[in-house]
């Protein structure tokens, strides 16, 4: 999902049961005299309804152009005197003032996707007031063995049929097994197999990105096939919690499913053991143990890895820069202040014109670098 596109938000602004939990915590946690930082505001609609709420002042903070739209919301809400528009990532925003309220959407799906919650905790400690509030404050991860076999055939075990006469695609099903599933609109139809347990609680205010490593014993409390793990998170919004489980009011948030494959027999009574491991910015990793039995999963192996790509990956690796490698270093070393993207595409065509044979090729790639760098 692109975030810059008006298209990504629309998932969230229109998040009628989230962005009413979000304004009765900004309700509780607001004062005439509250500054309050938005950050990663996207539109800006939770820093507007800060304003609403009678916030003295609000700064949007957002990397993406869709702060453009932000402005242009706040122009027309007639919210000027209020709220600030500061584009750039939090890291490299520095706040007129110290915030007293940090309200933030930083949970991806399985609420360490995404890894945003380090440039929350990034605001926490350079932009809240001292005794400043964070919304959300805390989050659990939660996951129950379940029986979902509709969603388990169209996202795994498709790959077994025959799509086209004559073309077999069972070679993907073990790529496709070690996926997680995301936003599969049937996994709250999915039958749970015990009870859900807590994987693991994190404190926004005193807590580190050291991401998730979990282990959980479940009683077997219906006999099924299982198919995986179905996982969710919580967050506390001022004292009342929003919970992403499919058993809950559906959010644009999804619950996800970490698949197994072969699905296992799981009998009544029976204790089976979960465990869940991700590093910052890493795969995530999962496996079940029940009786003798025990099935690992990994996103490592979601992707096809070329013999290459893993020998680049290597801390011993001995790296030189390929063409375009090359045209990057071009384009980043004569952005130095003094000359024009039409001059540095023409110096770019000019030294790799097998890269570049038209002004428009070069164009192209001198923005997109200039967009990110410069």
């Amino acid at each position: 999902m692109s975030y810059l596109a008006v298209s990504g938000h629309r998932s969230m602004v229109f998040d009628e049961a989230r962005n009413r939990a979000y304004a009765d915590a900004l309700r509780r946690v607001i004062q005439p005299t509250s500054v309050v930082l938005d950050l990663g505001a996207g539109t800006g609609i939770l820093g507007l309804m800060a304003a609403r709420l009678g916030a003295r002042r609000v700064y949007l903070v957002e990397p993406e152009d869709i702060l453009a739209l932000g402005a242009e919301i706040v122009g027309s809400n007639r919210l000027e005197s209020v709220v600030r528009c500061l584009q750039g990532r939090i890291e490299d925003v520095r706040l007129p003032e110290p915030a007293d309220v940090v309200v933030s959407v930083f949970t991806g799906n399985f609420l360490f996707a995404e890894d945003l919650l380090p440039s929350l905790f990034h605001a926490r400690d350079h932009a809240l007031a001292p005794g400043g509030v964070l919304v959300p404050s805390a989050a659990t991860m939660e996951a129950v063995p379940v029986s979902a076999a509709d969603v388990h055939a169209r996202e795994i075990g498709a790959w077994s049929a025959t799509p086209f006469p004559g073309v077999d695609m069972s070679a993907a099903r073990s790529y496709a097994a070690n996926a997680i599933v995301f936003r599969a609109d049937r996994l709250r139809e999915a039958a749970w197999l015990a009870e859900p347990q807590t994987l693991c609680t994190l404190d926004f205010y005193h807590g580190r990105y050291a991401g998730v490593h979990a282990e959980a014993t479940y009683e077997v409390s219906q006999s099924g096939l299982c198919h995986g793990w179905l996982g969710w998170f919580s967050i506390d919004l001022a004292g009342e919690w929003l919970s992403t489980s499919p058993r809950d009011a559906a959010l644009h948030w999804s619950a996800v499913l970490l698949p197994l494959d072969p699905p296992l027999v799981f009998e009544a009574g029976e204790r089976v053991t979960f465990s869940l491991h991700r590093a910052p910015f890493a795969d995530w990793s999962w496996s079940v143990t029940a009786g003798s039995r025990t099935q690992a999963h990994s996103t490592l192996l979601s992707t096809p890895i070329s013999a290459a790509s893993l020998r680049r990956a290597r801390s011993d690796y001995v790296p030189e820069l390929n063409d375009k490698g090359r045209a990057l270093r071009d384009v980043l070393a004569a952005c130095d202040g003094a000359v024009t993207v039409e001059v540095i595409a023409d110096h770019l065509r000019q030294r790799h014109p097998d890269q570049f044979p038209a002004t428009a090729d070069a164009l192209e790639f001198v923005r997109t670098v200039v967009k990110r760098y410069a």
